[in-house]
């Protein structure tokens, strides 16, 4: 290279590590936040993690996706001994995976600039550019601030290794194609497996690669044209029409997921057709008010006539269109579109998932930022803006991410804001009262539920949570006017599995004893007035949890074999580990070995079909059993 290309190479590194340094100073005041959301639901496990055999419980435990996200939980439980410290520790292995994530992403852009025939200095340019301004992208920060979403950050940098090592050997393909193809393999099969046990995003691997193939980079010559579409079709197409075909197999949903999510599968594909376009328009606009998990969740679209709606489906209709039949024509664009969509294919289509989460764009994003980027940096009539626009938009980006990274690391204070910024949003209310009960009292917190009951009443059931905190610290008033809410809002509001672990929460503090006119039997007559609830009567789930709540109650009160026969009930509707723990339990505790011995047996033979869950169906069983031949000695043994 010339004095001036070794010039610019050094600089554009230089100013990509800098980025990546502003990025970690944005991202730094939001290392003193706490658990948010279901982060405790999901990681609470990691309180019993004390030696290898515990630790490989959890990390077989996880049931946030069909694959149990292994490799991300075994990250968590190498970190169990920083549980009761709170969330720092675990936010600051966060933000690590993000700069290396950043790092990967120059790292693969430089690659697929370099195999589109751009020069050494203008790709490293052009991946320094891109990068930088993916890392410090606001829109992506809850990525790495909910603590949980490191199976998001964790799932992408297999991917990008994946994607890293498959251009790398693409490189090289012409010149050795037997080794080319061999790491090409090797990297996508890798790269496709680590990010799939991360969290199942990671299958999409082969379908990004695909769309680069089809967008920016042309056919090989060398090892044959015959051996590359063969090639191609197993290791891409393949995995791909899999995906499709899963997808289309999940696109009717059962009437208890449309009464719980309240949308139908057209409903939430037109929704996210709007969606798509809020994350771009955000992507580029990252106001910090805008942004994260206490804003109000965007509107379900009823129909195709609804004029954004319409608008916004026709125009990702006519885009998908276009990229696909001028993919060559076009590349840029078509290489933005189709990764952009294909990158959201699980999460943001037919899947019945909550529909608007900003760190879904983790990898989605990438698509359209390495195309505009080269747009600016690849036109001699853009150029000289271009260096202005990156600049401009990273020192914005900057300050924007952190002022909402400022605002991550004040819970309380920031619980106040989004609560009055979105105040039709059920997350940012309760989070609030959360904070005012602690910090203000209970009178504040009551009134700040009852006054966002009123205006939604759909959300009655948080009249359990007031309900709750009135016998914790009001326990001698009268409740007779909340019960009466109760049993006037609870047979019309949403459904929320909430709503249960509320039931959970209250049926403790009545245990006590301590609470004037609350006590077991008004919390079954509560979750019963629930189940009449149209939404939940017909939810296994909820049911599921409604007999296992009955089963507890009936067990406080003494009466053992109507908690067993609840647990049946409870069993009949959704099988699960934790009831099997209860049946083996009540019944070995009451002396009925061989009863407790036949259902685990019975329960071996209904082992689920996924075999991460048989192993540990099996694995809990046989601890069960010990349990049962243990209760059993002793019980013979002499006193």
């Amino acid at each position: 290279m010339t004095d001036r290309a070794v010039t610019s190479t050094r600089l554009s590194l230089l100013g990509f590590v800098a980025v990546l340094v502003m990025t970690a100073a944005c991202y730094w005041p939001a290392l003193g936040g706490t658990f948010q959301l279901d982060d405790r639901g999901n990681l609470g496990g990691l309180a019993s993690v004390e030696d290898l055999s515990s630790g490989l419980d959890f990390v077989l435990s996880g049931e946030a996706g069909p694959g149990g996200r292994p490799l991300t939980l075994m990250t968590f439980a190498l970190q169990a001994r920083h549980w009761e410290e709170g969330a720092g520790a675990f936010l600051r292995v966060n933000l690590l995976l993000h700069l290396l994530n950043a790092l990967l992403l120059f790292g693969c852009l430089y690659q697929l600039s370099r195999l589109r025939r751009i020069s050494k200095p203008d790709a490293v340019l052009l991946a320094s550019a891109a990068a930088a301004a993916w890392a410090i992208m606001p829109l992506l920060a809850t990525a790495s601030l909910l603590v949980v979403q490191r199976m998001t950050t964790l799932s992408a940098l297999f991917v990008l290794l994946g994607l890293a090592g498959y251009l790398t050997a693409r490189r090289s393909v012409e010149k050795r194609p037997r080794r080319g193809i061999a790491g090409m393999t090797v990297s996508l099969v890798a790269g496709t497996v680590l990010a799939t046990l991360s969290k199942e995003s990671g299958l999409l691997l082969p379908l990004l690669v695909l769309v680069a193939e089809s967008t920016l980079l042309q056919t090989p010559q060398k090892p044959g044209r015959g051996f590359w579409r063969s090639w191609q079709a197993v290791l891409l197409l393949l995995p791909t029409a899999v995906i499709v075909l899963y997808l289309a197999s999940r696109a009717a949903y059962p009437d208890w997921m449309v009464a719980k999510r309240d949308f139908t599968v057209v409903e939430r594909l037109l929704t996210e057709a709007r969606v798509l376009w809020i994350y771009l328009y955000k992507a580029v606009v990252g106001l910090p008010a805008t942004l994260g998990v206490y804003q109000t969740a965007p509107a379900i679209s009823r129909s195709l006539l609804e004029a954004t709606t319409l608008l916004a489906t026709v125009a990702w209709s006519g885009l998908t269109i276009v990229a696909i039949a001028w993919r060559r024509r076009l590349p840029l664009l078509s290489f933005a579109v189709l990764w952009y969509l294909a990158a959201h294919l699980l999460e943001s289509s037919v899947l019945p998932l909550e529909v608007y989460f900003e760190y879904r764009n983790y990898v989605p994003i990438i698509g359209p930022v390495y195309a505009l980027t080269s747009l600016l940096l690849g036109s001699e009539r853009l150029r000289r803006a271009a260096a202005f626009i990156i600049s401009a938009y990273i020192l914005c980006s900057a300050y924007f991410l952190y002022t909402f990274a400022s605002m991550s690391g004040e819970p309380s204070s920031s619980s106040r804001y989004w609560a009055l910024r979105y105040p039709d949003s059920v997350r940012a209310v309760t989070t609030m009262a959360q904070y005012q009960l602690g910090e203000e009292g209970p009178v504040r917190a009551l009134s700040t539920l009852d006054r966002f009951v009123i205006r939604q009443p759909q959300h009655g059931y948080l009249r359990i949570q007031e309900l709750n905190i009135r016998c914790m610290v009001m326990a001698d008033q009268d409740h007779t006017a909340v019960l009466r809410q109760l049993d006037q809002e609870l047979p019309a509001v949403a459904f929320t599995y909430t709503a249960g672990g509320m039931l959970r929460q209250l049926l403790a503090t009545a245990a006590t004893g301590g609470c004037n006119g609350v006590d077991a039997n008004t919390v079954a007559a509560l979750a019963e007035t629930l189940r009449q609830n149209p939404r939940y009567a017909i939810n296994p789930v909820y049911l599921q949890f409604h007999f296992k709540l009955l089963a507890d109650i009936a067990r406080r009160q003494g009466n053992v074999a109507r908690s067993i026969d609840y647990l049946r009930q409870a069993i009949a509707e959704r099988p699960a580990r934790d009831l099997n723990r209860l049946m083996v339990m009540a019944l070995a505790d009451q002396g009925d070995f061989d009863a407790a011995s036949a259902f685990i047996d019975n329960a071996l033979q209904a082992a689920p079909r996924n075999p991460r869950r048989a192993l540990m169906w099996r694995r809990e069983l046989q601890k069960l059993r010990d349990y049962v031949r243990e209760v059993e000695r002793y019980s013979e043994s002499p006193e």
